[in-house]
């Protein structure tokens, strides 16, 4: 049913974009650029799906998605893997901890594989101050790579992200935000046209 259903949107050139985000910390601001993202996403016409390690809850891996016997998946890595699967295309959302990923998005990575192979990707990056996490792109793009996800060029990166979107995701300057969601989402967009045709 949920393959059929993927197959008529594809049609109908309406793609689901998931957005796996990657922080769990007390008082977060990313996930404003998540929700502006989504809601992007959605006005553009395409679906837009959002995997949260809060909400997720997700145990440090100690087996992955496809070690579980079937009946023994529990709910919540099984939600997830569905999430992952009927995804055509991938939006990371990350800060930058030390240089590298929070290790609730890797251990999300971790769990899956099939879920991500050939569907194309992308990094989008914010920080609080102003270098909104250029340095945890490259580690990222690499491991998407591996994950037979390949990442576009483009992204969209995020500097003083507290400032710049409120709550509910809207951004301080609505024109800023809008070109430079277009730029990676146009490029995002025509790889997941070609590699769902």
């Amino acid at each position: 049913m949920v393959k059929n259903t993927m197959q008529k949107n594809i049609k109908k050139n309406i793609f689901n974009f998931t957005i796996i985000y990657g922080s769990t910390r007390k008082n977060r601001v990313g996930i404003r650029f998540v929700y502006y993202l989504a809601n992007q996403i959605k006005l553009k016409g395409h679906k837009a799906i959002i995997v949260d390690p809060l909400i997720a809850k997700l145990p440090m891996l100690n087996q992955r998605f496809v070690e579980y016997k079937k009946s023994k998946v529990p709910e919540n890595i099984k939600k997830v893997q569905k999430a992952l699967n009927r995804s055509s295309a991938f939006i990371v959302v990350s800060a930058e901890y030390n240089h590298m990923p929070p290790p609730a998005l890797i251990n999300i990575f971790n769990y899956y594989y099939a879920e991500f192979n050939r569907k194309p990707s992308c990094v989008c990056t914010y920080s609080s101050g102003d270098f909104a996490g250029i340095r945890v792109q490259s580690p990222l793009r690499a491991m998407l790579a591996q994950l037979g996800c390949p990442p576009i060029k483009f992204g969209m990166f995020q500097p003083k992200v507290s400032n710049f979107f409120n709550k509910e995701g809207a951004p301080s300057n609505q024109k800023d935000a809008e070109a430079r969601f277009n730029v990676f989402f146009d490029e995002l967009l025509w790889y997941t046209k070609k590699l769902n045709s």
